[in-house]
């Protein structure tokens, strides 16, 4: 079968075949029909992700495809970037009807994460939500789940152009990054923020509600700014970190999640797909990933 396999830290993946993958006890092989790309898959890529993994190997956490006919989406720790790959059958993930491939590639780190980071928060309705990179398909997801929790969503961006897509997925307000001091003042505050930029953790403080809570996703602008306790002493803050992978390991907490999400995509939420580049331009489909010009998700179809 054909895989990308990154067969050193840093450098380029390479197109190949490699051997079908055999399925351990309790695994089943997916054909894989979509791979959803996530900024964890570049970082796994040069070595600078939360777990690393030694080359060679074959990158790719989220896809979608099928299991003797039947659909299902699977999370992985790598090797999705494949014909086939093999996963643990409690891995897979059920896609509701109405979704295509590419829609289903695009949900379940986003919207599961979404809707745990919120939850984790402790997010009631009617509280006030900051998220960041809201055009992006995690920044889609939480418009759309705290939209759907009930709370009242300020969505900001890097760019006045990418503000269209959240406004039009109902969110309350709008911002640039340039904006958001002042923009964040008229909406009275918040009382959750969602940070996945990571270098300006001294102004997201500034714009939490006294009792307001940071919940630290990523740090995608590659810069982790310094915290200052004596700032969350003061207005009692709280800043809380956030890792989907450890949780997918809590099978209660997954199907809660599931059980929210489930009945709603496809419906009240929809994944957001931006580009869909053939599995040979894999490679493409990662400089996509980075050059930050994209809105939603970045899938490769096979």
């Amino acid at each position: 079968m054909r895989a990308w396999v990154q067969e050193r830290l840093q450098g380029p993946m390479t197109l190949k075949e490699i051997p079908d993958p055999t399925p351990g006890p309790g695994e089943v092989v997916l054909e894989v029909e979509a791979v959803g790309l996530n900024f964890a898959d570049h970082l796994m890529r040069l070595g600078g992700y939360l777990t690393r993994i030694h080359p060679p190997f074959v990158p790719g956490m989220e896809a979608v495809g099928r299991v003797e006919g039947r659909r299902f989406a699977a999370l992985m720790g790598h090797g999705a970037l494949a014909e086939k790959v093999a996963v643990p059958r409690e891995a897979l993930l059920p896609v509701p009807e109405g979704l295509s491939p590419e829609e289903a590639a695009a949900y379940p780190v986003s919207f599961l994460t979404a809707y745990l980071a919120l939850r984790q928060a402790g997010a009631k309705p009617g509280e006030k939500v900051l998220v960041q990179a809201a055009a992006g398909a995690l920044g889609t997801a939480l418009v759309q789940v705290a939209k759907a929790m009930g709370l009242k969503v300020l969505a900001s961006a890097s760019r006045p152009e990418k503000l269209d897509l959240p406004q039009a997925l109902g969110t309350e307000a709008v911002a640039t990054y340039a904006e958001l001091p002042e923009k964040a003042k008229a909406f009275g505050g918040v009382d959750i923020l969602l940070e996945v930029r990571g270098s300006q953790l001294e102004e997201s403080l500034s714009l939490l509600n006294p009792g307001g809570r940071l919940v630290y996703i990523g740090a995608a602008e590659g810069e982790v700014a310094p915290l200052n306790p004596l700032r969350l002493m003061r207005r009692n803050l709280t800043v809380m970190g956030f890792w989907l992978a450890p949780l997918l390991r809590e099978k209660a907490l997954v199907q809660e999640a599931l059980r929210f999400l489930l009945p709603r995509l496809g419906r009240e939420l929809k994944p957001v797909v931006g580009r869909v580049f053939p599995f040979p331009e894999a490679e493409a489909a990662f400089q996509a990933l980075l050059d930050r010009g994209h809105v939603g998700k970045i899938v490769v179809r096979l």
